[in-house]
């Protein structure tokens, strides 16, 4: 019986501690421009814990990529926005879609959402302006990237952006 009440304390504190972390989270914007070689990718981390990948990379390095960057239990990318058609950019698809669930596939160039167009995702906007380049907009902070932008990790707190 004592291991029983063990077991549930330990429970009880493992739920405590991810509601704590959940209500005092820090409410930021996470963009990792991830290296896939001669390509290019975005992993986009909103407050909310969505994630959106915008492009694929070249090929299966994007798997590679994902993998040190993302939780090894997290499987699912609530879309992925892909700025233009050449490889470079959408050759990691099929093996994205292989290892991962896709919430939704949005192509941006089309008559349907051109260039220039905004997507609002909560309280952070992505403007795409041509293939691999795009900007972020959180709060008062704005991210320019495009594929010549250093792989890494850049946080904004809707005040100021830092590179970590």
């Amino acid at each position: 019986m004592s291991r029983w009440y063990i077991v549930l304390f330990i429970v009880l504190l493992v739920g405590n501690i991810l509601v704590y972390q959940a209500i005092f989270a820090p409410n930021i914007l996470k963009v990792t421009v991830l290296d896939v070689g001669k390509g290019s990718a975005a992993l986009v981390q909103i407050p909310n814990n969505k994630t959106f990948l915008i492009d694929a990379g070249p090929d299966a390095s994007i798997l590679r990529a994902l993998g040190a960057t993302l939780p090894m239990w997290q499987r699912k990318i609530g879309a992925v926005i892909l700025t233009g058609t050449k490889s470079a950019l959408v050759g990691g698809l099929p093996a994205l879609e292989s290892r991962y669930h896709i919430g939704n596939r949005i192509d941006i160039g089309s008559e349907t959402i051109p260039y220039g167009a905004s997507l609002m995702f909560d309280n952070s906007r992505i403007k795409i302006i041509s293939p691999g380049t795009f900007t972020i907009s959180y709060g008062t902070s704005v991210f320019n990237i495009s594929s010549s932008t250093p792989a890494g990790v850049y946080i904004s707190d809707g005040q100021t952006v830092t590179k970590n």
